[in-house]
């Protein structure tokens, strides 16, 4: 692990020639089940805090009093090795999108190690930092948190010379209460007790949870603090959006008497900020702006955050918009408005699926009122919403004369599907990852990618 031979992981599925398997306690087994299949797939060793049966043979396996405990120490130990720039992300959402966006982006001009997946808590964290890539010049790990002293605690590990923390918007409320809370939560990620590394902080300047972050980085005399966002005087702020033609658009953005512009596809015109900050990161580094320019219009998005893919589903094929891995309050609406924007061709309809959105505290309901209202406002067809969250919230309605279905098991949702879909309907699906929506987009995918 320490020489860049083979990945540690957790998932015995994911095992190939020379891995490493970090046998772990899940949530049915212990990984131990599955040591003989990671064994004939090449796994190189095997670290696990469980003994096996005296008569298994395997000279390469290393069993540990605790498996976090040995984690963090060689993680601790490759991050102390490692000599290329580290950059943390934290915010209330798009993480995992703006760190994939910023690794295709710097891999155009030179090398990058990013965490997979959206590995942003500690385990995760741990298992990203030890499998950087130690020859890179860049190292991109997402921290994430749902609860207190999170930030501190990954940051310390990670200690990111540069910081993005995305935007602060309720999210997490269930431990949190408030975006105030989770502001403060955010801002351990540049605070020097914490992380004397820092040298770069990225802010977005939106809200006053956010214009809060700003005051607290000041009194921490961080060398470089650059924000963006509608509020005044920000260092970067985007001057002009142009559509060129049904697919594309251009961006103009604003720094200091510099204007940059390049394309993005219109499916990347809601997450804009992501590219804006990628740009600061390609700006403030010295990367090569022309490859910046000429490859925005190339970035993909992220499976579960808006990916777009043709799928045959009862014989049909389909075009599911792939929103299943998270919602909050914000990116149910912004997805809405990208939904009710989808000009169709003659007899094509669009379908719109909602789930509960999770760990809103005592604020759920209202969440939910509110924006089951904005949805009755724009006068969709074919909007379908399941889980006891979404219930309440119907039965919340003060006007009754709307067109929102309420289906509360997979079962009725795919038999809906099946006689309302037909060739090329459109499909847009999203909800928490712990909610039915999720189910239902495994489901769907299990029929077949075309």
């Amino acid at each position: 692990m320490l020489n860049n031979e083979g990945k540690a992981k957790i998932n015995s599925l994911e095992i190939s020639k020379g891995d490493v398997f970090v046998s772990l306690l899940g949530k049915k087994t212990h990984g131990n089940h599955y040591i003989p299949d990671v064994i004939n797939k090449g796994a190189k060793y095997i670290i696990t805090d469980r003994k096996l049966a005296d008569n298994f043979i395997f000279n390469k396996i290393l069993v540990v009093d605790d498996i976090l405990t040995f984690l963090l120490s060689i993680a601790n130990l490759k991050r102390s090795i490692f000599k290329g720039k580290v950059i943390g992300i934290t915010g209330s959402i798009g993480k995992t999108t703006l760190k994939e966006n910023l690794k295709y982006l710097i891999s155009q001009t030179t090398t990058v190690s990013a965490s997979a997946k959206s590995y942003n808590n500690y385990l995760g964290v741990l298992i990203s930092i030890i499998n950087i890539n130690l020859s890179s010049n860049f190292a991109i790990f997402e921290i994430g948190t749902n609860n207190f002293e999170e930030i501190k605690n990954l940051t310390s590990i990670i200690m990111p010379s540069q910081a993005i923390i995305t935007n602060i918007l309720p999210t997490h409320l269930e431990n949190f209460k408030n975006t105030k809370n989770v502001a403060i939560e955010k801002s351990d990620i540049f605070k020097s007790k914490y992380n004397p590394n820092i040298e770069l902080l990225i802010l977005s300047q939106n809200n006053t949870d956010e214009i809060h972050i700003a005051d607290l980085a000041l009194k921490e005399n961080i060398p470089n603090i650059i924000t963006f966002g509608k509020m005044n005087n920000q260092s970067y702020s985007i001057e002009k959006i142009e559509k060129i033609d049904d697919t594309t658009f251009e961006i103009s953005i604003y720094n200091k008497n510099t204007t940059y512009k390049f394309e993005i596809n219109k499916n990347q015109l809601s997450r804009i900020n992501n590219i804006l900050i990628c740009l600061i990161i390609f700006v403030y580094n010295k990367l090569n702006i022309t490859t910046f320019i000429s490859s925005t219009k190339n970035i993909q998005l992220v499976e579960g955050r808006g990916l777009e893919r043709k799928i045959s589903f009862n014989h049909k094929k389909i075009n599911f918009i792939d929103e299943t891995y998270n919602a909050s309050p914000t990116t149910m609406i912004i997805c809405i408005d990208y939904f009710s924007n989808i000009k169709t061709v003659k007899n094509q309809k669009k379908i719109l699926i909602l789930g509960d959105m999770q760990e809103l505290g005592e604020e759920a309901l209202a969440f939910h009122v509110k924006l089951l209202e904005y949805i009755i406002t724009l006068n969709l067809k074919n909007v379908i919403v399941c889980g006891e969250l979404m219930k309440s919230a119907l039965n919340k309605l003060i006007k009754k004369n709307f067109k929102i279905a309420l289906m509360l098991n997979e079962k009725l949702i795919l038999k809906y599907l099946k006689d309302t879909l037909n060739n090329e309907d459109i499909l847009l699906i999203k909800g928490s990852n712990t909610s039915l929506t999720n189910n239902i987009g495994k489901t769907l995918l299990k029929k077949g990618e075309i």
